[in-house]
């Protein structure tokens, strides 16, 4: 099914090319406006197509995952927008708009009131074994980047349904993932956003013996049994979050997620911990 996919990708691209030159296309001529209505038209504030939001992002999360221990990370968030396209390091700022922020460089194909297409690209930053004492003598996972196509269904009552599958373009290991959500938004008050979903993710072969194999060699570097895993479900997960609106110009949110490694990734020597948890915050200043 995923190197279906896989081949795929190229007519995503070509519809993506097709749907920006479609926005940027002349409009059609119109009759000119009577004076009144010109004049108006003028006074009238100018339509924001930019956004924008910087600050910084906290989590406390698995060394990698499958880890036992966990390491604080500080970094800073961006996030951009014109128009259809975004780019952005981080998911958890609140912009001026209600539907989510991806990482990477997006573009939204379909940006309906109940449906949302999006195609991005995202520099995955692989693994490294001095992440954790426990990856001594495993092989890096190189550094890549990644395409991802993803929907998201609004099915009204504030629950959504979305579903995103990804594939490393430049093939050093990062094979293909596929994933699955259903979520559900509620405003508390003016201010104030809370929000629970649950999550399914599986992946290809490559993508297993890149993070949770252990080949002849490093096995006798580390000690772990050698382990070639196949296709099959990665993880799952429960999530909530909150989010605040301090002021029109400030935002902040906070959450967290507990999880369980699933399949071929539970069965690897590599997971010292099947139960996964992490815990997030951000604060955003939007221009």
């Amino acid at each position: 099914m995923m190197s279906r996919c896989s081949r795929a990708l190229p007519i995503l691209l070509l519809w993506a090319c097709v749907a920006h030159a479609a926005d940027e296309s002349p409009p059609p001529a119109e009759v000119a406006p009577k004076p009144e209505a010109a004049a108006a038209a003028a006074s009238a504030p100018a339509a924001t197509k930019w956004e924008g939001a910087i600050g910084p992002v906290t989590s406390l999360s698995p060394e990698y995952s499958g880890g036992s221990r966990r390491t604080l990370s500080v970094v800073p968030g961006f996030y951009l927008r014109y128009g259809r396209l975004s780019v952005s390091n981080a998911s958890s700022f609140v912009t001026r708009r209600s539907d989510d922020v991806f990482r990477g460089l997006g573009l939204d194909l379909v940006q309906r009131e109940s449906l949302r297409f999006n195609i991005a690209l995202r520099f995955d930053r692989g693994r490294r074994s001095a992440d954790s004492a426990a990856l001594a003598g495993i092989e890096n996972v190189r550094q890549t980047i990644r395409a991802r196509a993803s929907a998201t269904w609004q099915l009204g009552h504030g629950w959504k349904v979305a579903s995103g599958w990804t594939i490393d373009l430049l093939g050093r290991g990062g094979g293909q993932v596929l994933d699955f959500g259903i979520g559900h938004d509620r405003r508390w008050s003016e201010r104030v956003t809370w929000n629970v979903g649950v999550g399914l993710s599986a992946a290809d072969g490559r993508y297993m013996r890149s993070y949770y194999g252990v080949t002849p060699s490093e096995s006798i570097a580390s000690g772990y049994p050698v382990y070639t895993p196949g296709a099959g479900l990665k993880d799952a997960s429960v999530g909530t979050s909150w989010r605040m609106e301090i002021d029109p110009r400030w935002s902040a949110s906070w959450g967290g997620s507990i999880g369980r490694v699933l399949g071929p990734a539970a069965s690897s020597p590599l997971t010292q911990s099947t139960r996964q948890w992490s815990l997030n915050g951000a604060i955003g200043w939007r221009f």
